[in-house]
């Protein structure tokens, strides 16, 4: 009686050991990083508002999420030894975020090789899920849930030249590889347009002055700007305009949304316009809702990053509804869940989503679901009322 006593005892401590562990997965960023530490900030934050939400409710599959943060500094050597502590030490499940695409670029191969699924959330460089290198019939764990450069470009030049009728266009670009395949894809539709940039000028990150480009891009008859760079190096632009007292229309992209931009060029962010799948809307709405839940979550004023917050926010969601399709953490399956999801996302902020990813398409945002934002006193705003009036259904994947 005694022994069989014991043996009770023993099993209910297994099973409630076994009911207390966690899921991991990792959240990955530029915490801290030379102009990059907004889209950290607002990864990382908007990860704690999804795990706040969940957790409250009971968490996924009888357990509690658990974030395992790691700071990545924008550097890709550093990024590349926390991918691997994150697998090799902290045994995650999954992993979210990235911002710099030479980070998230320099980390994927890790992933991949360790078949653990990644969600990147706001590098937007490149077509890094496409992993072309796989091996015959070898299955991709790499999937992305932001805005990429090329949907970006396009949304851009729609403003500047479907929209407002610009001809004579400038490149501006820093020389990191976000900056270089900004360009690239900046040439890539002008050209399909029959158009050529009237200059195309660069900068490295942490110049503090473009007036010397910026005066070319004028000789040159530039009669609008687009940019490509971080937060902190498209003020510099901004803050050059201003002193050259030339007003000029300046479009870039999503990173010329985030808090550091308006904070630094100050009067002289009034008009930018950024190409984004975020803006919160102050009346109401899913958009006020997050904001509201991260500023009280986070126990800040603002979000640095409303676009990387969000998308953060989103990939999550996706990655919740793949562990409860799949009523598993196996990272096989879990793939295989993303990949043939069965249930629409309906508590998301960028959008809803039906069947996100196939196995062909590992990119949950369309060039429907990005549109043109404008700054206005400090705030920003949708640039077009009709991109404001149209609804999160409409914006389903194309």
């Amino acid at each position: 009686m005694v022994k069989n006593y014991f043996v009770m005892l023993g099993l209910c401590i297994a099973s409630v050991a076994q009911a207390q562990q966690t899921i991991k997965i990792g959240v990955i960023g530029p915490f801290t990083g030379q102009s990059s530490s907004d889209m950290g900030e607002s990864i990382r934050g908007g990860a704690r508002v999804f795990a706040d939400e969940v957790n409250r409710f009971g968490g996924v599959l009888g357990h509690k999420i658990e974030l395992v943060e790691k700071d990545d500094q924008a550097k890709p050597n550093i990024g590349v030894d926390l991918t691997k502590e994150l697998i090799e030490k902290d045994k995650v499940i999954a992993v979210v975020g990235f911002a710099n695409f030479a980070v998230a670029q320099a980390a994927v191969p890790i992933l991949q090789k360790a078949q653990i699924p990644l969600i990147v959330s706001a590098a937007a460089g490149g077509d890094i899920t496409l992993q072309p290198n796989l091996p015959p019939n070898a299955q991709n764990f790499i999937f992305r849930v932001a805005g990429r450069d090329m949907l970006q470009t396009k949304a851009m030049f729609k403003d500047l030249v479907d929209r407002r009728k610009f001809t004579d266009i400038a490149i501006l670009h820093d020389v990191t590889a976000y900056g270089e395949g900004g360009k690239a894809n900046a040439l890539a539709d002008l050209t399909a347009r029959g158009m050529k940039p009237v200059a195309i000028e660069s900068f490295k990150i942490g110049d503090k002055d473009m007036t010397a480009q910026l005066q070319k891009a004028r000789s040159a008859g530039a009669q609008a700007i687009a940019l490509y760079g971080l937060a902190v190096e498209d003020a510099m632009v901004a803050k050059s305009l201003l002193k050259m007292n030339w007003k000029v229309p300046l479009v870039g992209t999503w990173t010329m949304s985030q808090q550091s931009f308006t904070d630094i060029a100050g009067q002289a962010a009034e008009g930018a316009r950024a190409a984004v799948t975020f803006i919160e809307d102050e009346r109401g709405g899913v958009t006020h809702a997050f904001g509201h839940s991260y500023r009280k979550v986070n126990q800040v004023s603002n979000i640095p990053s409303g676009v990387a917050a969000a998308q953060t926010y989103d990939a999550l969601r996706l990655l919740y509804l793949a562990l409860y399709q799949c009523n598993c953490t196996d990272s096989l399956r879990l793939r295989s869940a993303l990949d043939n999801m069965k249930y629409s996302a309906r508590s998301t902020v960028v959008t809803r989503y039906d069947q996100p990813f196939t196995p062909l398409d590992h990119e949950a945002i369309s060039a429907n679901m990005v549109f043109m934002g404008e700054i206005h006193n400090g705030k920003f705003f949708y640039a077009y009322k009709e991109d404001e009036s149209v609804s999160m259904i409409a914006r389903l994947k194309e």
